[in-house]
């Protein structure tokens, strides 16, 4: 492990991952009691195509700066 591992952990606390499925959960909620089931579903739907569009691209962000790394680092 080096130094830039060591200041940024890979893994998440529980406590983050508990406090987020909370907030969505609860965003959820007010849809449902707001508008109909279908409306939630496909809010939910939503969630959902973000959060695998963010990790995608976080996932895309990652790879780049470790190509970008091993390129310019030869210098």
């Amino acid at each position: 492990m080096d130094s830039a591992s060591a200041a940024n952990p890979s893994h998440r606390s529980w406590i983050v991952i508990a406090a987020k499925a909370i907030v969505v959960l609860q965003c959820l909620g007010i849809v449902f009691m707001l508008t109909s089931a279908w409306v939630t579903a496909v809010v939910a739907v939503g969630f959902i195509v973000v959060f695998v569009a963010i990790r995608a691209l976080s996932r895309t962000s990652r790879q780049v700066d470790q190509i970008f790394e091993e390129e310019l680092g030869r210098e």
